[in-house]
């Protein structure tokens, strides 16, 4: 008992140690960037620690994220990583961690297993014209394995609304491109023109579709399916890239200016 004890106090004070020796987050500004912020940090973990064979585990919430001086910026940000309501990333640990309290409390102090969640948000994209985030999510609360989830979020820096495939792509021209992003799809996986959809891949009646989730890159336009999506977990998240010269006469004005931005 004295030597679990020690442990655990050994434990929290290499964490308020770590906590204690951060430096201040550098101001961000990249080339070309029209908006200016900082990365923040948020580390919270829970009281309740699970002795294993040689260590000591807990349950934790960790998240780093940028905060930009224009608070509307801050806004749009926070309506596209705190899908369960949270106003702030302080509000979301204390929820996740309190989560996992109220678990262990019902279960009489005891637990088989420690949670986590994992939060990345980086600006992939920050140009004159449109504004790109990229929220990596991975996170574990029982079961066989844990979930982990990648989104892009691209927003017109003029109106601040979210950019939309509808904006690239002329509507009357919608169906050629997914054509194209089917024979790229193929491509990549090896599929043959008339090779079956059903089977391996998920997509619904075996006919191919899009992602919503997709960002710019500097040649390409990058969708990205995660898990589930259109393969097995085992299979993992699949990204996709079209190139632009294989639709550039199916850009929009509006796509164009997106894209001319990061070129």
């Amino acid at each position: 008992m004295r030597y679990y004890l020690f442990l655990k106090i050994l434990f929290i004070g290499c964490l308020f140690y770590s906590c204690q020796n951060k430096g201040a987050a550098p101001t961000i500004k990249q080339l070309g960037d029209t908006l200016v912020y900082h990365r923040k940090t948020v580390d919270e973990h829970s009281n309740y620690f699970l002795k294993g064979d040689d260590q000591l585990d807990t349950t934790y919430f960790r998240a780093s994220y940028p905060v930009f001086e224009e608070i509307k910026i801050n806004t749009l940000i926070s309506s596209i990583v705190h899908l369960e309501g949270d106003t702030s990333m302080e509000e979301a640990a204390h929820r996740f961690i309190n989560a996992y309290n109220e678990y262990v409390d019902d279960n009489n102090g005891k637990s088989t297993a420690t949670w986590n969640r994992d939060l990345q948000v980086d600006v992939v994209a920050n140009t004159p014209a449109y504004l790109a985030i990229r929220t990596k999510q991975e996170e574990y609360t029982g079961g066989a394995h844990g979930d982990h989830v990648t989104l892009y979020s691209n927003f017109d820096r003029q109106s601040n609304n979210p950019i939309t495939i509808d904006d690239i792509i002329r509507k009357q021209d919608k169906d050629r491109f997914i054509n194209i992003a089917e024979q790229c799809f193929r491509r990549q996986e090896g599929l043959n023109t008339d090779d079956s959809l059903n089977g391996k891949y998920f997509f619904e009646d075996g006919k191919f579709s899009l992602a919503d989730n997709f960002t710019f890159e500097k040649n390409e336009l990058l969708f990205y399916y995660n898990i589930y999506e259109i393969k097995s977990y085992a299979e993992g998240g699949t990204e996709l890239r079209i190139p632009y010269t294989t639709f550039k006469d199916l850009i929009s004005e509006k796509g164009l200016h997106y894209i001319n931005s990061i070129n």
